[in-house]
């Protein structure tokens, strides 16, 4: 009994259809094909998400850092435009805020903007479509000490 699966096996391994493996490249393919897509555009949408996420950070960051240096409001809010509202996906929809506090010597903002993913993979496997981008800053204006006195007491 043995003998004779020992000759079976060996026939089988050597025959034909066992050595032929044409095909085995296209099914491998199609298997990893699919994968590869999800990751490549995960990949990009990740990318425009963080571009976008410093973009409104930077931002924010410089519209607050104009006022706290002697601009007005106005042109701070004027600056927020022109840097976050190039951006297709969130943009300048309102959600920037300036407060200058002059009794406390100090320029205040916050940004909350709505964030929707361009391709929209993200939802379809199962995440919240819609990000909020959220970013602030803060300047405290000092002055500076000038130095010691010239005469001392």
């Amino acid at each position: 009994m043995r003998a004779r699966l020992k000759s079976v096996y060996h026939r089988l391994r050597n025959s034909r259809v066992a050595r032929d493996e044409r095909g085995a490249v296209a099914v491998e393919f199609v298997l990893v094909l699919p994968m590869m897509l999800v990751l490549i555009v995960l990949a990009i949408e990740f990318s425009l998400f963080w571009w976008e996420r410093m973009t409104v950070s930077t931002a924010t960051f410089d519209a607050t850092r104009a006022v706290a240096s002697g601009h007005t409001p106005a042109e701070g809010y004027a600056l927020y435009d022109q840097l976050a509202g190039g951006l297709g996906a969130a943009g300048s929809d309102g959600g920037f805020s300036l407060s200058v506090q002059p009794g406390l010597r100090s320029v205040r903002s916050r940004t909350n903007v709505t964030w929707n993913w361009p391709f929209g993979l993200p939802a379809v496997l199962g995440a919240n479509p819609e990000v909020q981008l959220k970013a602030s800053a803060f300047f405290r204006l000092e002055e500076f000490w000038p130095g010691p006195p010239s005469k001392f007491e």
